[in-house]
């Protein structure tokens, strides 16, 4: 892990992070805890949150866990009543979306993504950030992806509720700044965690993968995590309504391969 800030930089925050049990929300919260953070793990996965929480405290941090369905509108509201003290929230939690033709995928499945994708984070905002507003400032960080402005066939219904994240963060950025709210994106591309690795075990896919990718690689996520500790860092004090792509240059052309390295 390289290390950009002081192992205080995160001290006194107190941070919620969804989706802690594995991948990007694990490396989010052991990043934030790492710089200090006092992090609640929120996630229907309770080994996974244990396993999380564990490691940070192992590693001198200090992390509690919250077993919830981000999908019931009225554990949410349970949650952040707990936790009316956060400064700092992550909206991370998501589900994987197998690639499904436009003119065949079920209303079930648009359901599923856009109630953990957008209504989920919304909720958790509207639950949370008046407690912060009171305390006079806070930090919302919502994982969204590149898919939301360069999407892929077969992923609709997926891109589409990152997308709708995306004009939340850059609206909730407008209204709620003169409270001292900030509130920003993280659109990562492809990110090789436990959920992905499935697919990347398949050469042609991974090579397919890693070949869009200028940089030569795919994310990882301490790639994500970086990103969002700056954000929620005083690094990052004017930064709000902004959307932080982490994907090596993938998305800033339209070719579907790198050329050779430059001379």
């Amino acid at each position: 892990m390289t290390q950009l800030f002081r192992n205080d930089a995160l001290t006194g925050r107190r941070a919620l992070v969804t989706g802690a049990s594995r991948g990007i929300g694990a490396a989010i919260a052991s990043r934030f805890a790492s710089l200090g953070a006092e992090v609640v793990l929120a996630a229907d996965d309770a080994p996974g949150l244990e396993d999380t929480k564990n490691a940070i405290i192992a590693a001198g941090g200090s992390a509690t866990t919250e077993v919830v369905d981000l999908t019931d509108q009225e554990a949410i509201a349970d949650l952040a009543g707990r936790h009316d003290d956060v400064d700092t929230l992550v909206n991370n939690a998501a589900p994987a979306q197998q690639p499904f033709p436009l003119l065949d995928a079920p209303d079930e499945l648009w359901d599923k993504m856009f109630a953990l994708n957008f209504w989920a984070p919304l909720r958790l905002i509207k639950a949370i950030v008046p407690s912060m507003i009171k305390a006079g400032g806070g930090c919302v960080i919502n994982i969204s992806s590149i898919s939301a402005r360069n999407p892929a066939p077969r992923v609709a219904p997926y891109a589409s509720s990152k997308a709708a994240l995306e004009i939340v963060t850059r609206v909730a950025a407008m209204e709620l700044g003169p409270n001292g709210i900030r509130i920003n994106s993280i659109a990562p591309s492809m990110v090789r965690t436990q959920r992905t690795q499935a697919m990347l075990d398949d050469p042609a896919f991974a090579a397919s993968a890693v070949a869009r990718v200028p940089m030569g690689r795919l994310a990882e996520t301490e790639d994500v995590a970086g990103a969002a500790a700056w954000l929620a860092s005083d690094a990052a004090s004017f930064v709000t309504g902004q959307v932080l792509a982490i994907e090596g240059g993938s998305s800033v052309g339209t070719y579907s391969h790198v050329p050779p390295k430059a001379r």
